[in-house]
């Protein structure tokens, strides 16, 4: 459980109202406002108080108070027309200040340059519209407790298509969206026979062919570059869409996990699976119990909900969808023994969700035995089979009330086993997963460790893992412990798409969740992750490259034309290359003595002396020799000497490693010593250091450490966590979040 302090000034930013001081309040406050009678109250605050089970923000907010708003998503119609457009804007505005957030298609908007007949003037895109959203968002979230987030979406068949997924090339860009590109299987059918010189589209007026090629190169490369866009999958969306006869869905919520029709809203909750585990087996009685009250409590919600928007009111009632998941999975897991990528693990979860949506449907089959169906039942994909619900199950984001709950977050991996927290005085304290440090001690006493020694060694594990986020390097423990205490960045990324998928099979709507990657993942990653994803039929997804978002360049100076034209996506207008005929030399006058740094390396062949001589701060020269067997000291000269005949000529260093990072060698992908992917990588990496004035006992430690850099929360300067579909971050130790 969090440190009271913590929970409390999460509590008093974002939940308590007028009069309350305590959860306890809160959870007394919401029970009273939903329950039809003194049962269902008792029911309801006792899942509450206990952390069973938790709504969405919004309610623990909202209700019980005069505002009365309890949904979470909305999704909100963009037409062509300027009064339509705004009109969504204002909805929109009205949305937030209740605290939901929104999903937006522009697709509808004609694209740039188009004609406008009303006014004999041209359009200016869906790009510039979305501009006019952000800065609305930015204006309302200034007086809110809970930040405005929207979702931006771009079907791919749309002209403007590159030009939205180069919409936040720039960090800090439309940053109250996320944005996601719409697909269709027509769309990855031709990605997936690489028939990327197919034309796609063209634009009309100009007559730009747009191919297949260069869409699919510039979603890569934003993924790459900065976790944008999202990708979502229109025709797998649509196969599962329960009330096709009402239209197709082609929107979804901030974080991609409720794809809606226009006006529709959705309200959410969480089973805490951890509180459902007890001594290593899952009480099925209990997850049971809790599921049947949440369809129950959920339902009711729509009752009581005060709908900020007409519309918005009547299409929730008609499919009155509601979205139940879960939070607290990891734990739940280790709690059990299964690790987060393993096969058991994966059959367990999909058992575990399985469950949940079942009992969420015969729940509300009662409910509609007792209640009706909702509205529209006659035509959805439920035929003869009475529910209440058009759709019950989804998996949320829980990122502050995963923090309430001293949980998980969502089924998300946990991000470390120990990390720092600041109390509401600023005094930090180390925060360590309960689990773990009960696991470590269990394990240090099978070694043979005991009293002092036990307490010194698990310290020591302790302090390694706050610092560096993983155990994994820590041969000396047993396998079956490192196994099973991975971390977000110690999973492939392959096997975080397999648990998502295994959630998906028994989930109604879709899944939050983000596909972490480690900082040295390729763009190449980038393409299998997605093309896997849409083979194994997941509705979206969302990927972060660790540190992608940082900003941190490799050269402190402004990048040069040739560095720019790398990170762009490639357009018909970004072809030519813009490289000087011949690098003019610098005349530099090298002084007799510089100073620099040797660092002592393994690469996957051989040992290496890497030195890196220093001239104004700036690496100008580099030396490489072979130590001992292995390796071709030859190449590795000649190496040395290219290097520093670029420096030496004006050539960032930051290319050099760049380029190199991208080199791997087959001899390092099979040695587990390799400090790098090649030798040229293993340089690449020293001269970093040397730029960034580093000293490290080995290439690893730095490793580590830069894979672990991330950015700080704008509220309390904490460190961020990127997951749950939001690569805006989320705030572990005030609750701030970029997504709603």
């Amino acid at each position: 459980m969090n440190q009271p302090s913590v929970v409390d000034s999460i509590l008093s930013a974002r939940y308590l109202r007028k009069g309350e001081n305590t959860f306890t309040d809160i959870c007394r406050r919401v029970a009273s406002a939903l329950a039809d009678d003194e049962s269902e109250k008792a029911r309801f605050y006792e899942a509450m108080i206990s952390l069973r089970f938790l709504p969405n923000s919004p309610t623990l907010m909202n209700a019980g108070t005069e505002i009365g708003q309890l949904s979470a998503c909305f999704t909100l119609p963009v037409p062509d027309t300027i009064c339509g457009i705004f009109d969504a804007m204002k909805e929109g505005a009205i949305i937030h200040k209740t605290g939901g957030g929104t999903g937006y298609n522009f697709s509808h908007i004609r694209p740039e340059g188009s004609p406008v007949q009303s006014t004999d003037g041209v359009a200016s895109g869906p790009i510039s519209f979305m501009k006019v959203f952000n800065a609305a968002t930015d204006v309302i979230k200034q007086g809110g407790r809970r930040r405005g987030a929207n979702m931006g979406i771009l079907n791919v068949w749309h002209p403007d298509i590159l030009a939205f997924i180069a919409a936040k090339k720039k960090e800090g860009e439309i940053a109250n969206f996320n944005i996601s590109v719409m697909v269709n299987d027509k769309f990855m059918d031709l990605v997936s026979k690489k028939q990327f010189d197919t034309v796609w589209l063209t634009r009309e007026g100009s007559g730009e062919k747009i191919t297949v090629g260069q869409i699919w190169t510039g979603i890569v490369n934003g993924i790459w570059k900065n976790g944008e866009p999202g990708i979502l999958f229109y025709d797998e969306i649509n196969r599962h869409n329960p009330t096709p006869h009402l239209g197709e869905i082609d929107t979804t919520n901030p974080c991609g996990e409720q794809p809606l029709l226009p006006y529709e809203s959705c309200v959410l909750g969480s089973i805490n699976l951890a509180t459902c585990v007890n001594d290593g087996v899952l009480n099925e009685p209990l997850l049971r119990e809790t599921a049947q009250m949440a369809t129950r409590f959920l339902d009711l919600v729509i009752e009581k909900n005060v709908f900020p928007i007409s519309q918005i009111g009547e299409a929730t009632r008609r499919t009155r969808k509601i979205g139940l998941g879960v939070m607290g999975v990891h734990d739940a897991m280790l709690m059990v023994g299964l690790a987060y990528d393993s096969t058991e693990g994966r059959s367990w979860c999909e058992q575990v969700m399985k469950i949940v949506t079942e009992t969420a449907v015969a729940e509300s089959h009662k409910l509609a035995e007792t209640k009706g169906t909702f509205p529209a039942w006659k035509g959805s994909c439920w035929k003869d089979f009475t529910v209440r619900n058009a759709a019950m199950t989804t998996v949320a984001p829980t990122g502050t009330i995963s923090l309430l709950a001293g949980c998980s977050s969502g089924i998300e991996p946990i991000f470390s086993f120990a990390y720092t927290r600041k109390n509401t005085v600023g005094k930090t304290f180390v925060i360590v997963n309960p689990v773990f440090k009960e696991a470590i001690i269990h394990t240090l006493s099978g070694m043979g460790y005991a009293g002092d020694e036990r307490a010194k060694k698990a310290e020591e594990v302790i302090n390694h893992v706050h610092e560096t986020g993983s155990v994994q390097d820590l041969h000396w423990l047993p396998q079956q412990f490192l196994s099973l205490f991975k971390t977000a960045l110690d999973i492939s990324w392959r096997d975080h798409i397999l648990m998502q998928v295994s959630f998906q099979k028994h989930v109604h709507a879709s899944i939050s969740k983000t596909i972490n990657m480690p900082c040295s993942a390729t763009k190449e990653d980038c393409e299998e992750a997605l093309l896997m994803a849409w083979k194994l039929g997941l509705k979206g997804i969302t990927i972060y490259r660790t540190g992608s978002r940082d900003d941190v360049v490799l050269s402190l100076k402004d990048k040069s034309p040739a560095d720019q034209q790398e990170t762009e996506p490639a357009t018909t207008a970004s072809v030519k290359r813009a490289v000087p005929e011949k690098i003019p030399s610098l005349s530099i006058d090298r002084p007799r003595e510089l100073a620099g740094r040797t660092y002592l390396c393994q690469s996957g062949c051989c040992r290496l002396y890497v030195t890196v001589n220093m001239m104004e701060h700036t690496p100008m020269e580099v030396f490489i020799r072979t130590v001992g067997s292995g390796g071709c000291d030859a190449n590795n000269s000649a190496l040395g000497r290219a290097i520093s005949t670029g420096l030496q000529n004006g050539v960032p260093y930051g290319k050099f490693v760049k380029q190199f990072a991208k080199v791997n060698c087959i001899s390092a992908i099979k040695n587990p010593s390799s400090e790098g992917h090649s030798c040229a990588d293993v340089v690449g990496r020293c001269i970093e250091l040397s730029a960034k004035n580093q000293s490290v006992a080995t290439l690893n430690d730095w490793n580590i450490k830069k894979t672990g850099e991330q950015r700080l929360c704008p509220e309390c300067r904490s460190p961020l966590d990127f997951g749950e579909g939001c690569n805006q971050g989320i705030c572990k130790h005030c609750g701030w979040t970029g997504c709603s």
